[in-house]
C-alpha cells in the first residue's frame, strides 16, 4: 500500500561504479588495501579509487561525480584517516551522497577505535586536531558531523576478526547482496518506498550472522507486506532456492491444544513451493531442515501471528545454509523478539507523512499525485478520516474515484461514521486473537479515545479484575495501541473498529454492559426512564445542543463512565441523582448549579468538570474513598470546596481560575496522599494552603497570598513552587533552604513569571525585572535547582539557596535583562562554587567578593560591568572571560590582567606595561644576558586578538553566536638560543574562548614550557636568546601583537624590571582615569622597550618577523 513517487532519486540513480573506496594510503595501501582491491576484482566489483587523481586543496568536481556515480561507498578508517583534509572532503561528500540519493555506505574501522572516530578521541582525535589548523569553523563542524555520522554506522572492526581475509570475504559478500539491490519498476509509482527499502536493507548489511533475519511489524493496513513483496522482488533472483509464504495467519486454523499437524502441514506448503513440487511428504518436524540446512534460500514468512509458526526454526538456527536471508512481517512484535531478534533485525514500520498521504490517496481517487481543482479539502478531510494508513486511503480513495464534487460530499457523512468492510476485516484480525482481557481493555480504550493518560486509565481500573499493566503491553506488542509521553495513542480506525464492535455487541445481546457513543442513541437513552441498565459508559461530543431532564440517570444504575466532552448539554431542571457506581465522571461546561442530591461517590475516581457553573458541590463530609483526581478548574462560580477529610485518597486537586473562591478547606490537610494542588487565578485565596508532608507540587500564582510561612519546611517532598504575579507576596521564610528536594521555586509579584523549568534567553529578556538563579552539582553536575524571581536579588537569593550549595561542589548560572545588577554578598560563602556564569546578565555593574573555589568565571558580553572586588581570583587555576566587557573600570582591569590564572580574556588594544617584552606582532625575540636557567620555567603571556572578515559569508554581526561559549585552538612554540645552537619546545597547544564581535581582545595565560628535553636531568641551562610565536587556529582572528613576562619560582620578572605597582586608584576617580585606560590603552603602553623608534628596536622587529616566519612554517610542520 506504500505508494511512492516517481521522482524518487534515490531508486531511479543511474551508477556507474559498484564501489567508491575511501582510505587513507599510508595506513593500508601495501596490505590491507591491496587484498580488499584483490577480492572485489575476483568477484566482478567494480571498485572506484582516486589515485589517479592530483589531489588539490579540496575535493574536486571528478571526485564529487565519482562518488555520486557508486552504489556503494566503502569508508576504509583508520588511524590517520583523519590527518588528511582530502579525506575529510570525500567523507563529508559521502555522507551528503547518502542522504540525497540513498547511497549505501559500509564502514570498516581498521585497527581505530568507533568511539575514537565518533569523538575525535585517541591518536585518531590528534590527527584530526592537526588537520582542523588553519581552517574555519563551518568545516571543522562539517567534518566532526561527518565523523559522528559514520561512526554511527555498525560496520566490520578488524579487531574482532580472526584473521583479515575472513573480514575481506565478508565485506565482499555484502557489497553483493547490496547489488542485488537493484530497484524494480514494478515500484516506481510506490510513494516513500525507498526510504523504507534503505533502511532495511542497512539492517541486512550490518548482520554478522551466516543467516541474516529480518522481522518488519506494524499494525494491519500499513504495508508490510507490500515492502516485504518488494524486497523479494529485488532479491530473490539472487537466491537458487526461494518462496512468499503469503498471508499465513489466514492460512491456517488456530491450534487447538495440540499443533504438531499444523507445523507438519506448513512446513510441506513452505517446501513445495522453495523446490516447486507438490508432492513433498514431511513425516517429521526436522523434515524442512534436512532439506533446507545446506541450500541457500530466501524465504518471506508473512503475517506471521502465532509462535508455532516460527518455533522450530527458532529451535534450529541450522534449518536453513549460509547465506540465507529470511524475511518476516507480524502485527505482533513479541513474536519477533520470542524468536530472538533484536534491535538491529526488527524494522518498525512507520506511518506516512501527511503529504505523503495525501499523494498515496490521490493516485487511488483521481490517478495523479494531487486532487483535482475544487477538491483540495475533501481531498485532505479523507486522508484524515484514514489516518494516515495505507489500507485506508486505497480503499477510500478507490471508492470516491469517478464521483462529483457533489457527490464526495454526500459521500463524508458516512466515511466518517462507518468503516469499510475491507478494512474492519484487515483490522480485526489482531483483535480477534486477542484474550478476554485485552479484548475488554481494547474497546474500553477505543471507548476512551485516543490521547487518554495511561495513569487515569490505570487508576480507573485499579480495583477490576481486569489484568491492566499487562494488558497494555500486550496491545503495544499487538500494534494496536502505542504509548507516548504517558498518552495512549490508538489510531482513528482503529478506534472507529472499536466503537463498530461495541454497537454490534449491543444490538446482539441488549442485556450485555455496553458503551453508547452515538448521539442519536445518548439522546434517547437521556430521555428513557427505563432500558438503560446496561449502559456501562456514555462517550457524547456533539457541537448540538441536547436537553437532559432531572430524572435523566434515574434507570442507569451500572453506568460506570460518563465523558461529556462539550458545553451544549443543557440541564434547565438539574438534576434529581447520578449513578452511585459512576468511576469516571467528565463533564465540561457542566450547567448545574447544585450537586444532585442523590449520589454516593463510593466508587468515584476522577471528578473533571471544568468550565462548570457550581457555586458549591455537597454539603457536609462526603465518604469518597476512591477519588483521586478533583478538578473544578475555571468554575467562575465556585465559592467553596466540600470537605475532604473522607477523601483520604487524593491525589490532584486543580482549582486553577476558580476566581470566587474564597479559601480552601482546612480539610484538605486530611488528603494525606496529595502530590499536587493547583489553585493559580483564585485570587481571593490569601494563606498559604495548609497541605500534608506529600505534596509534590504546589502552583499559587496569581493568589492574594502574602507569606510562605516557616512550616514550609515540612513539606521535605517538594519539588515545585510556583508563585508568579503573586502581587502581596512580602515575606519568604528562610526554611525554604531546608527542602532539599526542591527542583523548581518560581517567585514574582508580577505575572510573567514564566511557568516552565526550562525557557530560551528571548524570553527571559522580555521580562525585564526577571531574573533566574541556577544552581547545578551532583555527578556531572547533572542534578539541579532553579530560581525564578523579580523580587529583590539580594533579599531573595541568600534566604532561598538550598543550604548544599553553601557545601557541596557546584556550579552557578545567572540569566536576566535588567533584573541583575549586583550578585549578593552570599556567593562569597559557596564554598563549594566551581563555576559562575554571568554571560547572560546584560546589565550587571559589579562583581561582589567571590570565593577561592572558583575554577571558571564567564563574564562575556557583560557590557555594563566596571567593578570587581580586589579579593576574588585568588584560585591560580581560574579561567576568566571578560570578552566584550567594555567599561570595565582601570582597577578591574589591573586586577584581571595580573591575577595568577590559567587564562583570561578581556577587551584591550596594547599589551600591558608589566609584560616586560612585547611585540606588535604574533612573535618576539628575547635578548638575554647568558646565564643559566631552570629546565623548565614558566612565563606569562599576553597576546591582542582582532576579527577580520575576509571569510566567504562572514559579517561584522556575531550576536546570534556570542552565546554559544565555544572554544578554539591557540598553539605557541618557544625556541631558544643555546651556545650558537637552536632547540625548541614543540608546539603547546591550548584552548580559549572564541572571539566574537569587531573589537580588539587581549588573551593572558600562564604555563611552562622546557628546552632541555634532550637532557631532562640537567637542572640549569645557559641560553642568550628565547623567541616565542602565537598562532590562533581560526582563520577569522588576527594576532596584532603578543608580550612576554618570564617567571621565576617568586614570581618576578627575569627580565629585571620591577613589578608594576598598584596605585589604588578608585574606581569613580573621573573622566581622565577613562580617557587613560581606553580598553587597554593609555599608561599601559608606555614602556615598551620593543616599540622605540631606534635602530636597535628597528632590527629586533625584524628579527622577529624573520623568526615568525621560520617558526610559522615549523609549526605547521609540526601539526602535519
Amino acid at each position: 500500500m506504500m505508494m511512492a513517487s516517481s521522482s524518487s532519486s534515490s531508486m531511479a540513480c543511474c551508477w556507474l561504479y559498484h564501489v567508491f573506496l575511501s582510505f587513507r594510503g599510508e595506513d593500508v595501501r601495501k596490505g590491507f588495501l591491496s587484498h580488499v582491491l584483490k577480492e572485489f576484482k575476483s568477484k566482478g566489483i567494480n571498485v572506484f579509487i582516486d589515485n589517479e587523481i592530483n589531489r588539490g586543496k579540496s575535493v574536486g568536481p571528478e571526485l564529487v561525480k565519482a562518488i555520486r556515480q557508486s552504489r556503494v561507498a566503502v569508508v576504509l578508517l583508520s588511524r590517520n584517516y583523519a590527518s588528511s583534509s582530502w579525506c575529510m572532503d570525500e567523507l563529508v561528500e559521502i555522507m551528503k551522497c547518502r542522504e540525497d540519493v540513498g547511497q549505501t555506505v559500509m564502514t570498516i574501522f581498521y585497527q581505530v577505535d568507533p568511539s575514537d572516530v565518533r569523538k575525535q578521541t585517541g591518536d585518531f582525535g590528534k590527527a584530526f586536531d592537526g588537520t582542523c589548523v588553519g581552517k574555519t569553523e563551518k568545516v571543522k563542524q562539517a567534518w566532526r558531523q561527518a565523523l559522528y555520522d559514520v561512526a554511527g554506522i555498525a560496520g566490520y572492526h578488524s579487531s574482532n576478526c580472526g584473521n583479515e581475509a575472513d573480514l575481506i570475504n565478508k565485506v565482499a559478500s555484502d557489497v553483493m547482496a547490496v547489488l542485488g539491490f537493484t530497484p524494480s519498476k514494478d515500484f516506481d509509482e510506490f510513494v516513500g518506498i525507498g526510504a523504507h527499502i534503505r533502511e532495511i536493507q542497512s539492517k541486512l548489511i550490518l548482520q554478522s550472522e551466516q543467516v541474516k533475519v529480518i522481522g518488519i511489524f506494524g499494525p494491519g493496513g500499513i504495508g508490510k507486506t507490500t515492502i516485504a513483496r518488494v524486497l523479494y522482488n529485488q532479491l530473490s533472483h539472487a537466491f537458487p532456492f526461494s518462496t512468499f509464504l503469503e498471508d499465513i495467519r489466514g492460512s491456517y486454523e488456530k491450534p487447538s491444544g495440540n499443533d504438531y499437524r499444523l507445523k507438519l502441514r506448513f512446513q510441506k506448503n513452505m517446501l513445495c513451493q522453495i523446490f516447486n513440487k507438490g508432492d513433498i511428504e514431511v513425516h517429521h518436524l526436522r523434515g524442512a531442515q534436512e532439506l533446507l540446512s545446506d541450500k541457500k534460500v530466501f524465504v518471506v514468512l508473512d503475517e506471521v501471528d502465532n509462535w508455532w509458526q516460527l518455533e522450530e526454526m527458532a529451535k534450529h538456527r541450522g534449518w536453513v545454509g549460509p547465506g540465507s536471508i529470511i524475511i518476516i512481517t507480524t502485527e505482533d512484535r513479541k513474536l519477533l523478539k520470542a524468536f530472538g531478534l533484536g534491535i538491529d533485525h526488527i524494522y518498525k514500520m512507520k506511518y506516512p507523512t501527511n503529504e505523503e498521504s495525501l499523494q498515496i490517496f490521490c493516485q487511488y481517487a483521481f490517478g495523479q499525485n494531487s486532487p483535482d481543482d475544487g477538491f483540495e479539502s475533501l481531498a485532505w478531510e479523507v486522508t484524515w478520516l484514514a489516518g494516515n494508513l495505507p489500507l485506508g486511503l486505497r480503499v477510500m480513495g478507490s471508492y470516491l474515484r469517478g464521483m462529483s464534487r457533489d457527490e464526495w460530499i454526500q459521500a463524508l457523512p458516512w466515511l466518517r461514521s462507518t468503516l469499510d468492510r475491507e478494512i474492519e476485516s484487515t483490522l480485526r484480525f489482531s483483535y480477534d486473537a486477542l484474550g478476554e482481557n485485552e479484548k475488554t481493555l481494547f474497546l474500553h480504550l477505543a471507548f476512551f479515545g485516543t490521547g487518554f493518560k495511561v495513569d487515569s486509565f490505570k487508576r480507573c481500573f485499579a480495583n477490576s479484575s481486569l489484568e491492566i499493566n499487562h494488558g497494555l503491553e500486550i496491545l503495544a506488542q499487538k500494534s494496536l495501541i502505542s504509548i507516548e509521553d504517558r498518552d495512549v495513542k490508538m489510531h482513528r480506525l482503529l478506534e472507529q473498529m472499536g466503537r463498530e464492535i461495541v454497537k454490534k455487541q449491543s444490538m446482539e445481546n441488549p442485556s450485555k454492559p455496553h458503551f453508547l457513543m452515538d448521539t442519536k442513541e445518548i439522546r434517547d437513552a437521556l430521555n428513557e426512564d427505563t432500558g438503560n441498565e446496561n449502559v456501562l459508559g456514555i462517550r457524547l461530543r456533539t457541537s448540538d445542543e441536547i436537553q437532559i431532564n432531572k430524572s435523566a440517570f434515574q434507570g442507569m444504575n451500572n453506568l460506570q463512565f460518563l465523558y461529556f466532552g462539550s458545553d451544549t448539554i443543557r440541564t434547565p431542571e438539574g438534576l434529581d441523582c447520578l449513578p452511585d457506581k459512576l468511576i469516571f465522571l467528565r463533564w465540561y461546561g457542566c450547567s448545574l448549579r447544585v450537586w444532585p442530591s442523590k449520589f454516593c461517590g463510593k466508587f468515584l475516581v476522577e471528578l473533571i468538570m471544568r468550565r462548570s457553573n457550581f457555586e458549591m458541590l455537597w454539603e457536609g463530609v462526603k465518604h469518597i474513598p476512591c477519588l483521586k483526581v478533583m478538578d473544578l478548574s475555571h468554575s467562575w462560580y465556585l465559592k467553596k470546596i466540600p470537605d475532604l477529610s473522607k477523601s483520604t485518597s487524593l491525589e490532584e486537586l486543580h482549582l486553577s481560575h476558580c476566581r470566587s473562591l474564597l479559601e480552601l478547606t482546612s480539610s484538605i490537610g486530611n488528603a494525606t496522599k496529595l502530590y499536587r494542588l493547583d489553585i493559580k487565578g483564585c485570587a481571593n485565596i490569601k494563606d498559604f494552603p495548609n497541605v500534608a508532608d506529600s505534596i509534590l507540587e504546589l502552583e499559587l500564582c496569581a493568589t492574594a497570598i502574602t507569606e510562605v510561612p516557616p512550616w514550609i519546611e515540612n513539606l521535605f517532598r517538594l519539588r515545585e513552587l510556583i508563585m508568579c504575579g503573586c502581587e502581596k507576596l512580602k515575606t519568604i521564610s528562610s526554611n525554604i533552604s531546608k527542602l532539599e528536594n526542591l527542583e523548581f521555586l518560581a517567585l514574582s509579584n508580577k505575572g510573567y513569571c514564566l511557568h516552565d523549568h526550562y525557557v530560551d534567553d528571548e524570553n527571559i529578556y522580555k521580562c525585564y525585572d526577571l531574573f533566574e538563579a541556577i544552581v547545578e552539582w551532583g555527578p556531572d553536575f547533572k542534578r539541579s535547582w532553579i530560581l525564578r524571581s523579580d523580587l529583590d536579588i539580594n533579599y531573595i537569593l541568600p534566604i532561598c539557596l538550598p543550604e548544599k550549595a553553601f557545601t557541596s561542589p557546584i556550579s552557578l548560572r545567572f540569566r536576566s535583562f535588567d533584573g541583575i545588577k549586583t550578585i549578593p554578598d552570599c556567593i562569597r560563602r559557596l564554598s563549594g562554587l566551581i563555576k559562575l556564569d554571568v554571560n547572560k546578565c546584560k546589565k550587571l555593574v559589579a562583581l561582589p567578593p567571590l570565593p577561592d573555589s572558583l575554577e571558571s568565571l564567564d563574564a562575556q558580553g557583560c557590557e555594563f560591568l566596571k567593578r570587581i572586588d580586589s579579593s576574588s581570583f585568588q584560585n591560580p587555576n581560574i579561567c576568566l572571560n571578560f570578552a566584550k566587557c567594555f567599561n570595565l573600570k582601570q582597577k578591574a582591569r589591573r586586577l584581571i590582567q595580573t591575577s595568577a590564572c590559567k587564562y583570561t580574556v578581556l577587551p584591550g588594544s596594547k599589551v600591558p606595561a608589566h609584560f616586560t617584552h612585547r611585540a606588535s606582532s604574533g612573535s618576539l625575540t628575547i635578548n638575554l644576558t647568558p646565564r643559566p636557567f631552570t629546565s623548565s620555567f614558566r612565563f606569562k603571556a599576553c597576546i591582542l586578538l582582532s576579527k577580520v572578515y575576509d571569510q566567504p559569508g562572514d559579517t561584522n554581526d556575531d550576536d546570534e553566536k556570542e552565546g554559544e561559549n565555544s572554544l578554539t585552538s591557540m598553539s605557541y612554540s618557544v625556541w631558544g638560543k643555546q651556545n650558537g645552537r637552536t632547540v625548541g619546545s614543540g608546539s603547546n597547544q591550548l584552548l580559549i574562548p572564541a572571539l566574537y564581535g569587531n573589537k580588539e581582545h587581549m588573551y593572558i595565560f600562564e604555563d611552562s614550557f622546557s628546552l632541555n628535553k634532550d637532557f631532562p636531568e640537567a637542572e640549569e641551562t645557559t641560553f642568550s636568546e628565547l623567541s616565542f610565536v602565537f598562532i590562533v587556529d581560526d582563520e577569522t582572528c588576527k594576532v596584532e601583537g603578543c608580550g612576554v613576562r618570564l617567571l621565576e619560582e617568586n614570581h618576578e620578572s627575569a627580565g629585571g624590571e620591577d613589578e608594576e605597582k598598584d596605585d589604588d586608584d578608585d574606581d569613580d576617580s573621573g573622566e581622565d582615569e577613562e580617557k587613560d585606560d581606553d580598553g587597554g590603552e593609555g599608561d599601559e603602553g608606555g614602556d615598551d622597550d620593543n616599540h622605540g623608534n631606534t635602530e636597535a628596536n628597528k632590527e629586533t622587529e625584524k628579527k622577529n618577523l624573520d623568526v615568525m616566519t621560520r617558526l610559522s612554517s615549523w609549526l605547521r610542520y609540526l601539526k602535519k
